[in-house]
């Protein structure tokens, strides 16, 4: 009698099951790790509770995490009560460094599998972290969200070929994914595309993936095309960032939580007061998450200009539209949406660099 065909769909789909790694498994083995229970808590969101505990027996541990889906990797940490109570980070130190001077760090990324931590709190060196290929690319590569992409062509080239073999290298690298969170601000649309053609379906299915992928469709074909959004006023109304009826435009991004964007206003209330409303539009662009700390600050620095805010539900999105890598950041926009100088940061010099590159644009246009 032959097996209902049902039966065979089901042992392969155990079999598939099976391929699947979906557990995650930490044992941990300290001396001197007196706290009676370890907690493990994912990075992000920040300023939670840990999300679960284990029991230490002399200076053992061990958690168990099964999932209904294949588990991706995520930066965590795990910490542990001292003999005061104060909540302490177990830190990691990196094996891939010299001894004498290893970087020691209090998250790390952990991977499906099994992953180690052994150590002996009486030396402070940190203890020593082993796992699966996640691990071992994080600590290889721990510098990579922190590259500084150079000006120069020939070099920054080279920094380009170098992402595009550490993403080819593990194309599913969570590592790769959380780093590109800083350097997306780095590329061009093209650019950016084709580092993400080259990343596995798990690490584009997973949250820097698709916050990669997010950002990359809302850049603009061109860096000199400026978006011409909607945003709010003060009074909730809907006004359009770009006055096309002007011979220029000039936008600030800033927030009231930025100690460098509260410093520039005082300058950028003489530059307003220089030109003629007739030729230049002004607008100041808020970050702020919370409405009321922007209208506080607007009663505070008495800008007499247009205010406007980024409501929270698109601030993804303008951060790819603005490349808003960091504020203040102020565009000079002509009207046909064409950006036409652009400066980053706050210096004492900016106002007069302003100020010149304002009336030349303007005895010529």
């Amino acid at each position: 009698m032959k097996k209902p065909y049902y039966l065979i769909l089901l042992i392969l789909i155990s079999l598939f099951s099976c391929k699947r790694n979906n557990g995650v498994t930490i044992k941990g083995d300290i001396r001197g790790l007196k706290s009676k229970w370890v907690y493990y808590k994912p990075v992000f969101p920040q300023m939670v509770r840990p999300s679960d505990s284990a029991k230490v027996t002399d200076g053992k541990f061990e958690f168990n995490f099964q999932s209904d889906t294949a588990f991706f990797a995520n930066l965590v940490s795990i910490s542990y009560l001292d003999e005061k109570g104060l909540r302490k980070p177990i830190v990691v130190a990196n094996p891939y460094e010299p001894a004498k001077n290893h970087s020691r760090y209090t998250d790390f990324v952990l991977g499906p599998g099994l992953t180690t931590i052994t150590g002996d709190f009486s030396k402070n060196t940190g203890a020593i972290l082993n796992g699966g290929t996640q691990t071992d690319f994080y600590l290889r590569n721990i510098t990579l969200p922190f590259i500084q992409m150079s000006e120069d062509s020939a070099v920054r080239n080279k920094q380009a070929a170098r992402v595009e073999r550490i993403i080819k290298r593990v194309p599913d690298a969570y590592w790769t994914l959380y780093a590109f969170n800083n350097l997306r601000f780095y590329f061009n649309q093209k650019e950016l595309k084709s580092f993400y053609a080259m990343f596995g379906n798990e690490a584009k299915s997973s949250y820097y993936g698709r916050r990669l992928k997010l950002f990359i469709d809302n850049q603009p074909l061109s860096q000199n095309q400026f978006v011409n959004s909607i945003f709010a006023d003060q009074e909730a109304k809907p006004v359009t960032l770009i006055d096309n009826t002007k011979k220029l435009n000039m936008v600030i991004f800033w927030a009231s939580w930025c100690g460098p964007c509260r410093r520039e206003i005082p300058s950028l209330r003489r530059i307003t007061e220089q030109f003629s409303k007739d030729d230049v539009r002004f607008v100041s662009v808020s970050l702020d998450a919370k409405k009321e700390n922007w209208l506080q600050a607007l009663k505070k620095e008495n800008m007499s200009w247009q205010q406007l805010i980024i409501p929270q539900q698109e601030y993804v999105k303008a951060q790819a539209k603005y490349n808003l890598s960091l504020i203040p950041k102020i565009y000079l926009v002509n009207n046909k949406n064409v950006i036409v100088k652009k400066i980053d940061g706050f210096d004492d010099g900016n106002e007069d660099r302003v100020k010149t590159f304002i009336a030349d644009y303007l005895s010529k246009n």
